[in-house]
């Protein structure tokens, strides 16, 4: 067993009984009632910093996550990351867990109506970053977990989510691997408009551009018009993509939705390239017809 002194004073114990460890994933709360105090939970974790919190979270043991909150000493668990900096809440939104999410999300509503301070514990919590700055939403985005993006989302509708460590928002991760769904969700339930970076400057917009997904591409028109106009690192628009993919459709829906007609004049910085050039080159006919229609 190896031990650590904690920055409070308290040896943190950086191994969990073998015992503690099955009752939690097993849920077995009869051992935990019977065999282990409070103490126990505040100092013991795994090699990789798991908590007992940390445990009953990710293996979905509603009963076990909701014994260990009834300790109010156990309350700081919530924020406690492990070796990679995920909290109980990240693995609970990662592993779909919607209902431990939920108990989650109430422990920390609960602690906050006893102590006020700053952003308050209940939003806190929901905007921590683990080691790849992914927050809680990120990885029920990645995973596709809806309930819980909704539930994510309803808890603090006012916080913008930034990029995570590769350059994802989630609203980017959400265009690029085709959830339209969760696209929806996060437009409709956040209420300050939610960033929609993503890798090499591109926007929620050329990803789904570049997936060819109308359904996708009208719902983020009809939030922001504007984004037709926002080019990635390479002077890329979402005309751009279309054109050089060869998407007639795509273009037809983009230039017909545009705040702004002179997209079709866009050009590259560098090389002066419009949409027209890219079409002409790939020698997508029907596309450049297109063009030339809205010149």
């Amino acid at each position: 067993m190896s031990n650590q002194i904690a920055a409070d004073g308290q040896t943190e114990i950086t191994h969990m009984d073998a015992d503690l460890y099955e009752a939690l994933y097993k849920g077995d709360i009869s051992i935990l009632e019977r065999k282990y105090s409070e103490a126990h939970l505040q100092l013991q974790q795994t090699p990789k910093r798991n908590t007992g919190l940390h445990i009953a979270a990710q293996f979905s043991q509603l009963a076990c996550v909701e014994w260990i909150l009834h300790f109010h000493s156990c309350s700081p668990l919530l924020q406690q990351p492990n070796l990679k900096g995920d909290t109980p809440l990240h693995l609970a939104a990662r592993e779909g867990h919607g209902v431990v999410v939920k108990a989650l999300l109430n422990a920390t509503k609960a602690l906050h109506q006893e102590i006020e301070s700053g952003v308050g514990t209940d939003k806190a919590m929901l905007r921590m970053t683990n080691k790849e700055k992914d927050t809680a939403l990120h990885e029920a985005v990645r995973y596709h977990h809806s309930e819980i993006v909704v539930s994510l989302i309803e808890e603090d509708p006012e916080f913008i989510y930034g990029a995570n460590i590769t350059g994802y928002t989630p609203l980017y991760m959400a265009a690029e691997r085709g959830y339209g769904d969760l696209v929806c969700i996060i437009i409709d339930k956040t209420r300050a408009s939610p960033s929609h970076s993503g890798i090499m400057g591109r926007t929620a917009l050329h990803a789904a551009v570049i997936r060819e997904d109308q359904d996708m591409i009208a719902k983020l028109l009809e939030w922001k018009p504007d984004l037709t106009k926002e080019v990635d690192e390479n002077g890329w628009s979402p005309l751009h993509c279309a054109a050089y993919l060869g998407y007639t459709k795509i273009a037809e829906q983009l230039l017909d939705k545009s705040s702004d007609k002179s997209v079709t004049y866009l050009a590259i910085k560098d090389t002066k390239k419009t949409a027209l050039h890219f079409a002409a080159n790939r020698h997508h006919r029907e596309t450049v017809k297109l063009l030339l229609s809205h010149k």
